[in-house]
């Protein structure tokens, strides 16, 4: 092979790699358990678009770390209080995801740090 052929690939190799550690960086999601509380605040969206309702959520990964999530919901539907929810969180797009899960599907470092958060009545 060339000189310059050589040098094209290890170029490109460069590239992909540096571009696919950013991208994972930026968009690689991270995700966290909480348990969902009061609501708030809510916001109308106006022209007939439904309101959506925003929870504060302390939520917990599968290392135990912590990050306070602030979630709103889709669609104008509310949280229900004391269930358990997983959110899918990225440094570009802050929360993008979540779903309700139950206890059994929590991570054990998640689910150690996050008992204690539990309503008693569950």
């Amino acid at each position: 092979m060339s000189k310059k052929l050589i040098t094209v690939m290890m170029t490109a190799l460069i590239v992909i790699v540096v571009g696919g550690s950013v991208y994972h960086y930026k968009y690689g999601k991270t995700y966290y358990y909480g348990v969902v509380g009061k609501m708030d605040h809510s916001e109308d969206q106006g022209k007939g678009l439904p309101t959506s309702y925003y929870y504060k959520i302390k939520g917990y990964n599968k290392n135990g770390e912590k990050k306070l999530l602030t979630v709103g919901s889709f669609a104008g539907h509310k949280f229900v209080e004391g269930r358990f929810i997983k959110v899918g969180w990225s440094r570009a797009k802050k929360v993008n995801e979540y779903e309700q899960v139950s206890a059994n599907q929590i991570p054990k470092e998640a689910w150690a740090k996050l008992k204690s958060e539990v309503p008693r009545d569950r």
